[in-house]
């Protein structure tokens, strides 16, 4: 029987958090409190009606109620939870492991007034754009795992469909692009397989691996 020794390592928030169950460390980077709150100043003054949202760890908060008419653009499906809505003092105070942003056609502005800090991506056509802390990125925190596992790259097999899966692109082995993937995206793969909505993982697992 095979063991593969990276089941219980988890990757969230493109990057931004990476945890291993079994030995109970993480490897996590969120945004200082002070960028957060320059963001959201900035944003709000720029796309008054947009809605941002902030990941911390497990946790959603919202200053705004999503509407049911956006939720599919944040990920909501019909029995998931919404983010919970809080007032602005508390959302002042987090230090954020995750910002969305949905309705923010400008976030070219955000990536040129805080790209010292943070990396800004605009993904979903551009409706969504995610905001994580300068270091945090999926290929290093993938790359966490890898070392602590004793892989190399090069022996990776990486599934992606969206620009935040560029990275994990050009540094493993074996990209795979979904077949509703970004051009830029299969420009790149080693294979392209079935689409998020027909088992396009299982497809190629079962391809290559089993």
């Amino acid at each position: 029987m095979k063991v593969f020794p990276f089941v219980d390592y988890m990757v969230y928030y493109n990057g931004a958090l990476a945890t291993c169950k079994s030995k109970q460390n993480e490897r996590h980077i969120s945004i200082p409190m002070e960028i957060s709150q320059q963001i959201h100043k900035f944003i709000e003054l720029r796309v008054p009606h947009s809605i941002i949202s902030y990941e911390v760890h497990d946790s959603w908060y919202t200053c705004r109620p999503v509407p049911d008419s956006q939720c599919a653009q944040l990920g909501i499906r019909s029995n998931d939870p919404k983010p919970q809505v809080v007032d602005k003092d508390y959302i002042s105070l987090l230090s954020p492991t995750k910002i969305l942003v949905l309705g923010c056609s400008t976030w070219g502005d955000i990536c040129e007034q805080f790209g010292d800090h943070v990396n800004v991506i605009a993904t979903d056509g551009g409706v969504l754009v995610q905001i994580m802390h300068k270091s945090a990125s999926k290929e290093k925190a993938v790359q966490w795992v890898l070392s602590d596992i004793g892989v190399r790259s090069e022996n990776l097999m990486v599934f992606g469909d969206d620009f935040n899966d560029l990275g994990l692109f050009h540094m493993s082995g074996v990209p795979v692009a979904m077949e509703n993937a970004i051009i830029e995206l299969k420009n790149c793969a080693a294979h392209v397989t079935d689409s998020n909505d027909h088992d396009g993982v299982a497809v190629a697992i079962e391809r290559f691996v089993v």
